[in-house]
């Protein structure tokens, strides 16, 4: 429901601001009594579709991504786990969300590289494992 509800409210609202994109995000993980971190999978579930390079959807969302994971290395994790899942059917496009989003500054050098060495780990989603 979180996911339906973000998705309605960025289509009927094609130029919200960074501020009013977040605080949708922020009541709809309220609204379904998820976690805080469950902000980063609703809104990137939202947001980013397999036309992302396409159509501009790292460049447009950025921003908000980045006020939602606030440079926070915790949720930056979360932010991979969400794009490994968006990348689930289509895996050549994951390095290229991931590097579209640290051009964008939504996401942290330091973050990236510890999830290369360290792998996949409590912020991966059960749905992508290594026999996607």
């Amino acid at each position: 429901l979180a996911v339906e509800g973000t998705k309605k409210f960025l289509k009927e609202n094609p130029d919200a601001s960074v501020d009013d994109i977040v605080e949708c995000v922020v009541n709809q993980q309220m609204a379904s009594a998820l976690k805080s971190y469950d902000k980063v999978h609703i809104f990137v579930q939202s947001a980013i579709t397999i036309n992302f390079f396409k159509e501009k959807q790292v460049e447009k969302y950025a921003p908000a991504i980045s006020k939602i994971t606030q440079s926070n290395p915790m949720m930056e994790r979360h932010l991979i786990a969400a794009l490994e899942a968006v990348c689930v059917e289509k895996p050549k496009n994951f390095p290229v969300l991931i590097k579209q989003l640290y051009d964008e500054d939504a996401l942290e050098e330091e973050v990236i590289l510890q999830w290369a060495e360290e792998g996949r780990n409590e912020y991966t989603l059960d749905a992508v494992d290594e026999d996607s």
